[in-house]
């Protein structure tokens, strides 16, 4: 079990962490990346330049629906997310930029629309050696917490507008208890160990649910967004 401090963000469902290849982003493949966003990934960004490129929301949002959605064009993009064509594209450059997106040529797509896709599934900033943070880190970090909060207020927004069921159901709660290092890292893992066990579980259940078109239609992609950090009063 690592102590490392794990900062991964995806948003996208995926398998665990320890079944992951790493693939470090660093100044020689920074803007050449041209992984598979379907891939067991995880790209751990070296170069400080990479993690300010991804740092801010709205590339976060876009790389988000890339991973989860992708390939997207460019009108796709602005229609679920409501920013201008024009920024889109300036912010998919960006991140081309950066190698975390590509743009492709889907067979029989119109010549006319620009399609992206993500290059990697998941990211997170390459650890240093005493865990403190760079400034490019901070400003990464930063920018996943305000992705979280814009993630969980569209939820908020939107929540009226969902099935009875749906809006009985999800739990937003924290917890604090007195824990050393070791024991917090122990329950971080545990923590990610039963994720993973409903993922795999989900997983089968979908691939069931093609058989099963009456329980697929009540089906919707759930966001588990797990913190644990020390307390600061």
């Amino acid at each position: 079990m690592s102590s490392a401090l794990r900062h991964t963000i995806s948003l996208i469902p995926q398998k665990h962490n320890s079944r992951c290849t790493i693939t470090v982003v660093n100044s020689d493949n920074a803007n050449t990346a041209n992984g598979n966003a379907e891939s067991d990934e995880i790209t751990e960004i070296s170069q400080d330049a990479v993690l300010l490129a991804i740092s801010n929301q709205s590339r976060m949002r876009i790389l988000g629906l890339l991973r989860m959605d992708g390939p997207l064009s460019v009108g796709r993009i602005s229609e679920q997310t409501g920013m201008a064509p024009g920024s889109v594209s300036f912010h998919l450059r960006k991140l081309a930029e950066a190698g975390m997106a590509a743009k492709i040529t889907p067979e029989h797509a119109d010549a006319r629309t620009s399609w992206w896709k993500a290059t990697y599934r998941a990211m997170r900033p390459a650890p240093s050696e005493d865990n403190r943070l760079t400034g490019a880190q901070y400003a990464y970090r930063r920018a996943v917490a305000v992705t979280y909060e814009s993630l969980y207020e569209r939820y908020l927004d939107a929540l009226n507008d969902l099935p009875d069921q749906w809006r009985a159901v999800g739990m937003c709660e924290d917890r604090s208890m007195e824990l050393t290092p070791q024991e917090m890292d122990q329950m971080c893992h545990e923590l990610d160990e039963l994720v993973h066990r409903w993922q795999l579980r989900a997983q089968t259940a979908r691939e069931q649910d093609k058989r099963n078109t009456q329980t697929a239609d009540e089906v919707k992609r759930v966001q588990v967004v797990m913190q644990a950090f020390p307390w600061i009063p």
